[in-house]
């Protein structure tokens, strides 16, 4: 492969991603309590121990943050909380204060651009 050839690669890879990124926050933000639900209990640490398990909840998280309501976010909260302890690391990641600590991280308080998220 020439370097010209790999340059367009890194240029088509790029707008692919923002393509994804757009689509899942379109997704996101008029997703329902049961549909984070159903999607943040994948990421179960029983189901996922280890850093695979934060290497890719962790850009869920700073997502959902970015792109859904505090409210659907309050109530998802509050149904890992009546789980128990075992799902407490996913409850504090829904936490009022973690979803700032975010936001302010993010550099921004709106859902409409698309932020500098970390890469996993």
């Amino acid at each position: 492969m020439s370097l010209r050839e790999a340059w367009e690669l890194r240029n088509a890879a790029a707008e692919s991603l923002v393509k994804t990124e757009e689509h899942v926050r379109r997704v996101l933000s008029s997703a329902s309590v049961d549909d984070i639900v159903e999607l943040v209990d994948a990421f179960s640490p029983a189901r996922s121990p280890g850093p695979e398990w934060t290497r890719s909840f962790d850009p869920l998280v700073e997502r959902l943050w970015a792109w859904c309501d505090a409210a659907v976010l309050a109530a998802v909260k509050a149904e890992y909380d009546k789980r128990g302890s075992a799902w407490a690391a996913i409850a504090n990641a829904l936490a009022p204060e973690e979803g700032e600590r975010i936001r302010t991280a993010l550099g921004r308080n709106t859902i409409n651009r698309l932020p500098p998220f970390t890469l996993a």
